[in-house]
Parts: structure tokens; sequence; C-alpha cells
């Protein structure tokens, strides 16, 4: 079966949606003791959220 781009392209957003969120887990705890993490949790925050919508609703079915 031949993978087409938009399939790769869930699969890599998966993942990165997989390895972020326990970064983002981790800084939502560190943000409490240093608030200047803020702005590096949110950040992460959107690329996870980029990831999902990719994911979800962001490519065209074929």
């Amino acid at each position: 079966m031949v993978r087409t781009d938009i399939e790769r392209a869930r699969e890599l957003a998966q993942e990165l949606v997989d390895v972020l969120a326990a970064y983002e887990e981790e800084l939502i705890a560190l943000e409490r003791e240093t608030p200047a993490l803020g702005p590096l949790r949110r950040a992460v925050g959107m690329a996870v959220a980029e990831a999902v919508y990719l994911i979800s609703d962001g490519a065209p079915p074929h």
C-alpha cells in the first residue's frame, strides 16, 4: 500500500503531538515556579494545536 503525502503528514503531526505534549505538561508545572517560561510553554502549546489541526481538519480528503 502506498502512503499519500497527507497520510505521512498526519503521521508526523501525531508524532509531534506525542513528543511535545509531555514537554508542555512539564512546562506548565515549571511555569508556576518560573513565570518567565510562559512564552516557551505557549509556543509549545501552539505547535501542538497546529499539529492536532493538521491531524483532524487541516488536510483535505482524497
